[in-house]
Order: structure tokens, then C-alpha cells, then sequence
């Protein structure tokens, strides 16, 4: 079975179903309009992933809704939990806007954020019509959330996701090998 966040119910601030459905790898079940855009992704992937989300443990999520146009969800995978974590997988859903619309647009947008003052490098690793995915690394850097980023943004035609692996140091091959994997995973319906 795949996690599958629905944006229009996450905007409703279903928090506890959503952290109840992630929790036990249960399909997030909630009545959503027909047109609704759901991200989906098998995470059965990345074992590590996996193993948080059967946990049960509610601190390992942090669900933010209050700007109901741009939903974050952050997955504690190691760490005490979502606020004090060394590894996690962060969902954003995001309502298009004039400035962003694409894929394109938002991954523009996310590399013009980053770095600040520290050195980063950012390496595109795949392309299609309707996402991008991107590996960010940000060494000795205090200001940065993690050194290692990859992410992947996608565009539904009514909305956007980005899907991104946060670690404060540098995966292995293995795990890397098994981040894109579920990343190439997710799709919207």
C-alpha cells in the first residue's frame, strides 16, 4: 500500500486522521471533491521511512496547515522526533501562484533561497515535462537545515508538491539509491 496525501484534506486540518493514516501505512481515506489532487508514493521503499510510520509515535510528524495554500508535512525518520530529528522526508503541497506555476518555476525559486551565506552546490538529477529532481548539498554550514537535500517537485494541474529527504550529513550510496527510488515513486492522481 502507498502513503497518499490529499491536499484538500490536509487544508481542512485533518491532522488527526492524516497522522493516524500515516502511522499505520493506511490509505488516507477522507471525502475529497472529485477534482482534488492527491501526491502518492510507495514508501515501502526507503525501509527506514517505513519503520518511522509504523512506529505510531505522533511526535515523529509535524503537520503545518496554517497557510492553507502552502501544507507542510515533516517525517522525523531519525532523530527524537519532527523537531529534533537528524534525518526526515518533508512534503510540501503548494497552490500555484502567478510567480510559481510549474515545477520549473518552484525549483527556480527554491535554489534562489538557498545558501545564503554558506557554499552550496545544487545538481539537477532528473527532468520531465512535470517534475524536477534536484540533490543540494550545503557542507560546514550552521544556517542550513541539513547538508544534504534531495528533492523532487511535481505539477498536478491544480497543484504542487514537492517531496524532499533531509539528512545533516551525507547519505551512503545505498541510501541514496533508495531515496530517489521512492522519490521517482511519487505521482499525483
Amino acid at each position: 500500500m502507498q502513503v497518499r496525501y490529499i491536499l484538500p484534506a490536509m487544508m481542512m486540518g485533518d491532522l488527526g486522521r492524516a497522522l493516524r493514516a500515516m502511522a499505520s501505512i493506511l490509505l488516507l481515506a477522507a471525502a475529497v471533491p472529485a477534482h482534488a489532487e492527491k501526491l502518492s508514493f510507495d514508501h515501502r521503499l526507503y525501509p527506514p521511512l517505513k519503520a518511522a510510520l509504523d512506529s505510531g509515535d505522533a511526535d515523529r510528524v509535524a503537520y503545518d496547515a496554517s497557510n492553507p495554500r502552502y501544507v507542510i508535512d515533516l517525517i522525523a525518520i531519525t532523530g527524537k522526533s519532527a523537531a529534533n530529528w537528524s534525518e526526515a522526508l518533508e512534503i510540501i503541497a503548494r497552490t500555484p501562484e502567478k510567480k510559481v506555476r510549474t515545477a520549473r518555476d518552484w525549483v527556480a525559486e527554491l535554489r534562489g533561497q538557498a545558501g545564503g551565506s554558506c557554499s552550496t552546490s545544487q545538481t539537477t538529477i532528473a527532468e520531465d515535462r512535470a517534475s524536477i529532481t534536484f540533490e543540494r548539498h550545503s557542507p560546514n554550514c550552521a544556517t542550513a537545515r541539513a547538508e544534504t537535500t534531495i528533492t523532487r517537485v511535481l505539477a498536478g494541474k491544480r497543484s504542487l508538491f514537492a517531496v524532499s529527504f533531509l539528512l545533516k550529513g551525507a547519505p551512503d550510496e545505498a541510501t541514496r539509491r533508495q531515496w530517489l527510488a521512492l522519490l521517482a515513486s511519487a505521482h499525483i492522481e
